[in-house]
C-alpha cells in the first residue's frame, strides 16, 4: 500500500533524528529469519536503482548516475522537505546520509539527502541551503542491515565492510565516503526497517 506526500516525508525526518534502523548479520536476529526477511516498500526507487542487498550479506553492486538534494548536517530535513515540495519531486525510497571517511574509527553524519526520482528532473546547482548535484554512476560494497538505527550498529556495518575490503584488497579499493541509505518510515515496526551501509569502491587493476 503507498503512502501519502506528508508520511513519506516523515520517513526522512526518522532516518534524520535516528529513528531508523539496523541489525548486522545476525545479532538480533538468526541466520534463517535474515534469509526470509524483505523489506517493506513505502516509496519508489530511483531510476536504475539496484534491489536491496539482503539482510547481513555484503555484496558489491552498480549504482547508475543520479540527481540528488542535499543539505549539512544532522538537522536538514525540513529544508528538504521545502526543497522537494516547491521544485515539485516526488518523495522516493532511499534517503542518502553521508558519512565521511570510512577510516574514521567513529564516523558521524556530515549532510543528507534525498534522491530525485529521473538523473535529468529539475536543475542542479544552489538553492539556498541546498544543493543540487549529480553523481556519478558508481560501485559500491554494501551490507543489508535490520532494525533500530544505532551509532553502534553503523559502527559493527562499517567494521564488516572493511573486513571485506581488506580480505578482498587485490580487487578492490575503497574511494569515496561511507553512506548510510534509509529505507523505512516510524509506521514501519523497527524488527522490519531496512537500511543498507555502502562504501564506494574502485577495482583494481593488475599490474
Amino acid at each position: 500500500m503507498s503512502l501519502s506526500f506528508r508520511t513519506l516525508a516523515t520517513m526522512s525526518l526518522s532516518t534524520l533524528i535516528g529513528l531508523g534502523v539496523l541489525t548486522i548479520r545476525g545479532t538480533t536476529v538468526n541466520r534463517a529469519s535474515a534469509e526470509q526477511f524483505q523489506p517493506i516498500k513505502e516509496a519508489a526507487m530511483p531510476q536504475g536503482f539496484p534491489d536491496y542487498t539482503p539482510v547481513g550479506q555484503i555484496e558489491v553492486k552498480q549504482y547508475p548516475a543520479y540527481r540528488k538534494a542535499s543539505a549539512a548536517g544532522t538537522a536538514g530535513f525540513w529544508t528538504l522537505f521545502q526543497h522537494i515540495r516547491q521544485n515539485r519531486v516526488k518523495m522516493t525510497a532511499p534517503v542518502e546520509m553521508d558519512f565521511g571517511d570510512p577510516t574514521v574509527e567513529t564516523p558521524q553524519q556530515r549532510r543528507m539527502a534525498f534522491l530525485y526520482e529521473a538523473p535529468d528532473q529539475g536543475n542542479t546547482g544552489t538553492q539556498g541551503n541546498v544543493e543540487v548535484s549529480d553523481v556519478p554512476g558508481a560501485t559500491v560494497v554494501s551490507i543489508g542491515c535490520r532494525g533500530r538505527r544505532t551509532s553502534a550498529a553503523i559502527a559493527e556495518a562499517r567494521a564488516e565492510l572493511l573486513t571485506f575490503l581488506e580480505e578482498n584488497k587485490d580487487a578492490y579499493t575503497a574511494a569515496g565516503p561511507m553512506r548510510v541509505m534509509g529505507y523505512n518510515s516510524p509506521f514501519v515496526p523497527q524488527d522490519q526497517n531496512f537500511f543498507e551501509v555502502q562504501i564506494p569502491v574502485e577495482t583494481r587493476k593488475d599490474g
